[in-house]
């Protein structure tokens, strides 16, 4: 087996506890033009690109309004929530101090490079990352193995030598079609919703046990 070199977070829901924020943001933007959305309608979109989603809700719920408007409608409301509730994911600072030694730390997300400057800028999230692809550095966003492809190819490190930390089943069909070690940590999710992960965590601890063990386990091969 691969030494494993790297582990590459995903962002939301993995670093930040923004998903619920998420929704509460799409509700009050689709309630906009009186659209009352269901949250298990958007679990398809879960770790889409922005403009990915929309397409598919505009479509779903035949809203007409400009894809411009509703993007930046949308961010309004998103940043009004986020800086005053945008948190980390519990367990994931002491996590990256205690792995960043160990291993290349990389973030692939699918949201945009501004909207990622703004959180570390206005909000207490910080930026850990040198090596980070957002969905504006790639043509083709998450489920789609570009964004990891890419984000390893920044860091030198070949793919199977990396483990990719993902909640969401778009994310993780993506790390798994780059050739990446796959973990699906289940904040808001359930073991039934990511079959095909290489692991499952409950947590940032499940995740370091599972983490320190797959080191070793290659080590020894």
């Amino acid at each position: 087996m691969a030494p494993i070199e790297a582990i590459v977070f995903d962002f939301d829901g993995v670093i930040v506890d923004s998903e619920p924020l998420y929704e509460k943001a799409e509700k009050e933007l689709f309630a906009s033009y009186g659209v009352d959305i269901k949250i298990e309608d958007l679990k398809d979109t879960k770790g889409l690109s922005e403009k990915m989603y929309l397409s598919i809700i505009r479509k779903r719920y035949n809203i007409t309004a400009p894809m411009e408007e509703m993007i930046l409608k949308g961010r309004a409301i998103l940043k009004k929530d986020f800086a005053l509730e945008l948190n980390y994911i519990p367990g994931f600072p002491e996590f990256y101090n205690k792995i960043s030694p160990q291993v290349k730390p990389g973030l692939a997300t699918s949201s945009s490079r501004d909207l990622l400057n703004w959180i570390f800028d206005k909000t207490q999230i910080r930026n850990h990352f040198r090596w980070s692809v957002t969905a504006d550095d790639v043509v083709y966003s998450k489920p789609h193995p570009e964004p990891y492809l890419k984000i390893c190819h920044l860091m030198g490190v070949k793919p199977e030598n990396a483990i990719v930390i993902e909640d969401s089943a778009n994310g993780l069909q993506s790390a798994m079609a780059a050739g990446a070690v796959t973990i699906g940590f289940l904040s808001g999710s359930s073991q039934d919703d990511f079959p095909d992960a290489d692991y499952r965590a409950l947590d940032y601890k499940q995740v370091e046990a599972l983490i320190m063990a797959i080191i070793e386990q290659k080590k020894d091969k």
